[in-house]
């Protein structure tokens, strides 16, 4: 909206040959009102002729060319005229286009324990404001709006005018030791150790349309050479046409954030669909969360997947946070080691999820500071139990070809590793 002002002229006797004398004149209107976007006019009850220039107290908030005032930032401004040595000026109150009157310098910042950083608010009508910090433990304020790093951690600091609030949040770094092993399983011996995993036993699909029936036998699933051997195998059990293994550690091995890698070798074969993956172990899927750490599709033998699920997005909805790695060779029959680094308030106090092959890092998702904390979002930060099986068929391994199994169709996971860190000072 572009606001022309009528503003009435006022005859005065001014030394026009004469600018640098003391000249008697006023600025119109001494108040302009306006939101952000607008353009006002200000005007001199002076005669034409005299060099007028024309500056601003804060640029961010508005600026001026000739008289005409362009709003760009909520916030209040001192227009100034100056002929000569003479000068007057006018007030300009800018608010938001929907009637704002606050805004900060900065909605977010990171600090580390000790340091100190500045907030800055903009206040239209100058009210009184009153600060504070939702959790003094991790950063405390003062009432000019100084913020002080406490302890690692997050804090929402507020400003209130009493009639509006604004928001900012302020992240304290961590500072890690070391990764140290905290839980490692190497599949030595000739049995699976059913202390540490459960076995799967059903034909649902996975809830994925998937071919196989996961059975409990050792024709499926077996510890041999320092292996966990999954095998898949066409036969008629139960009602299926393929049989494989499927197993997991809930309530038994469950992490939240680390460093968490298996070695794996995928089998070959057109159909096959094997994973290593974590679910959390609080509620139902998707809410609970889902990280896929590897999926590797059978029809793309150089490809592997990586993937999130999530209450607001996962596969069922089909917006799930998802990437990849495609390698120059096929990644079948040879172990690579897959892994996540899996941080607590990594970036602007947000977690981060990074994926890696080899220790090389192909993938990262960083938690939205929107949603920070807001399970639907982002549901890990609690723990998470793993999940190591051989698939066939269904939404992602597609069709299958029955040619493979001229050769055994096995998954080997040789070993899995769990890595954590600590706070150090």
């Amino acid at each position: 909206m572009v606001f022309l002002l009528a503003v009435a002229f006022t005859a005065c006797q001014p030394a026009v040959n004469k600018p640098s004398e003391n000249i008697q004149f006023d600025v119109v209107p001494a108040v302009l009102q306006l939101h952000v976007g607008d353009i006002g006019l200000l005007d001199l009850s002076i005669s034409t002729g005299s060099t007028v220039v024309w500056t601003t107290s804060d640029e961010e908030v508005a600026t001026v060319s000739a008289g005409v005032v362009s709003a760009n930032g909520i916030g209040v401004a001192t227009i100034t005229a100056a002929i000569g040595e003479s000068k007057a000026s006018a007030v300009v109150y800018v608010s938001g286009s929907a009637g704002q009157t606050l805004s900060l310098n900065k909605y977010q910042t990171t600090l580390n324990k000790g340091e100190q950083f500045q907030f800055v608010c903009k206040n239209t009508y100058g009210t009184e404001l009153t600060w504070m910090s939702d959790n003094e433990a991790v950063a405390t304020v003062d009432g000019t709006g100084l913020v002080t790093g406490i302890k690692p951690g997050v804090a929402k600091i507020k400003v209130s005018s009493g009639m509006e609030e604004l928001t900012a949040n302020v992240a304290v770094t961590h500072k890690w030791g070391e990764y140290k092993l905290v839980w490692e399983e190497e599949f030595n011996g000739t049995e699976l150790d059913r202390s540490i995993w459960n076995v799967e036993v059903n034909g649902n699909g996975g809830g994925n349309q998937e071919a196989q029936y996961y059975t409990d036998r050792k024709e499926n699933l077996r510890v041999e050479n320092g292996n966990l051997v999954i095998q898949l195998r066409k036969e008629e059990y139960s009602g299926k046409h393929y049989t494989s293994g499927r197993i997991q550690t809930r309530g038994r091995k469950e992490f939240t954030y680390g460093k968490m890698e298996a070695r794996i070798s995928f089998p070959a074969g057109k159909g096959t669909w094997p994973a290593f993956w974590m679910l959390g172990s609080n509620g139902g899927w998707p809410s609970c969360g889902e990280i896929d750490i590897i999926e590797h599709i059978g029809s793309r033998p150089a490809f592997s997947s990586f993937a999130l699920h999530t209450q607001q997005k996962n596969g069922m909805n089909g917006n799930n946070w998802h990437s990849g790695y495609t390698a120059d060779n096929s990644m079948e029959n040879e172990y690579h080691i897959y892994g996540i680094e899996w941080i607590e308030e990594e970036s602007n106090g947000c977690d981060q999820i990074r994926f890696l092959v080899d220790d090389v890092v192909y993938a990262t998702e960083t938690e939205n500071l929107t949603y920070i904390n807001q399970n639907s979002y982002w549901p890990f930060n609690k723990p998470h139990y793993f999940i190591i099986n051989l698939a066939v068929g269904g939404t992602m391994g597609g069709s299958i070809d029955d040619g493979m199994f001229q050769n055994d169709v096995l998954m080997k996971v040789d070993w899995v590793r769990v890595w954590q860190r600590e706070e150090v000072e």
